[in-house]
């Protein structure tokens, strides 16, 4: 039976990215989208409350705007919101209480990222409703625990949250796992590549058909996890890359291989490459890679036919 699938990763709380990855269930005549982590964004800025005026300072830029010019203020927190990042109005006094204080900050970063996601699945669930679709969805390791749990809490009809479970798909198990291997970054998911093939062993073992893991970190040693090479401060090492996918991953993939690995994590690096099995096997694994930031979606629609890769095609727009 053939399968048609949309895969997108990597959102990053994009208002733009996210209603055309909803949209796609039309636009790409698909009815299930699958989204493989890394769900909310990255930043949050304050807009400061004045007497007169609203105060930003974003993408470098400093702007004020009149309160009588409520118009240019919505159009600010659009573009704020388009590229990822939140915003929250607030007073000076307010925003200087944050400021000196890590984990009020922390707080109010994660009820900004939780509001964002919930007008996300609310429009998500109207409009897959309508189009007879549905969307099944993982975090990614720079979605917080909490923001997961909410998440998981909000699961509805046509918007599945399916992060270490295991979901049936027609004549598919989809496995989601939205753990990375340790970054540089020291980003909230993130667990040791030991911890992470005890996760994914555990997991397989219930996989009883053919399997679509989406794991949001890509296999280590493939197309799909070359990302800049850094130096001790930090600082990007001109023209050179460096694998920097889950050896664990890899791992489970050779020893239980699926019909197919989705993956995201690294943005620039989207493409298809093949893990050889064990057994012999040659498994497809694709990362559509992300431009979140821009606006832009970039995605992949697959085919599978008779537990096997029929067609893909990456897709930007």
């Amino acid at each position: 039976m053939l399968e048609r699938i949309f895969f997108v990763s990597d959102l990053h709380g994009s208002t733009v990215a996210s209603n055309k990855a909803i949209n796609a269930a039309k636009f790409y005549n698909v009815k299930t989208i699958i989204i493989g982590g890394d769900l909310t964004g990255k930043a949050l800025v304050p807009i400061l409350e004045t007497d007169c005026c609203y105060e930003l300072e974003f993408q470098g830029k400093n702007t004020k705007i009149k309160k009588s010019e409520p118009e240019k203020l919505e159009e600010a927190k659009r573009q704020i919101r388009s590229t990822g990042s939140y915003f929250s109005v607030m007073t000076n006094s307010e925003y200087e209480e944050l400021a000196e204080n890590q984990k009020k900050m922390e707080e109010k970063f994660k009820e900004v990222m939780k509001e964002g996601l919930a007008e996300f699945f609310d429009k998500a669930e109207e409009r897959l409703k309508e189009a007879g679709a549905k969307m099944y969805l993982i975090p990614g390791n720079d979605d917080y625990d909490e923001v997961a749990e909410f998440a998981q809490k909000h699961e509805s009809e046509h918007v599945i949250f399916f992060d270490n479970r295991i979901v049936n798909l027609g004549d598919y198990q989809l496995l989601g796992y939205g753990y990375s291997n340790p970054t540089p970054w020291r980003t909230p998911r993130e667990k040791a590549e030991k911890e992470i093939y005890k996760d994914l062993k555990k997991l397989v073992g219930q996989i009883d058909k053919n399997g679509i893991y989406v794991i949001h970190a890509p296999p280590y040693g493939t197309a799909l996890d070359k990302a800049p090479k850094l130096t001790s401060e930090m600082k990007q090492v001109a023209y050179e890359t460096q694998h920097v996918g889950s050896t664990s991953v890899r791992r489970i993939i050779e020893e239980k291989p699926p019909v197919l690995g989705l993956h995201g994590h690294i943005h620039e690096s989207g493409g298809i490459d093949f893990v050889k099995s064990n057994n012999g096997a040659s498994v497809p694994v694709i990362n559509p890679g992300s431009e979140y930031s821009s606006g832009v979606l970039k995605g992949a629609i697959i085919e599978l036919d008779s537990g096997k890769l029929a067609k893909y095609m990456f897709t930007k727009g």
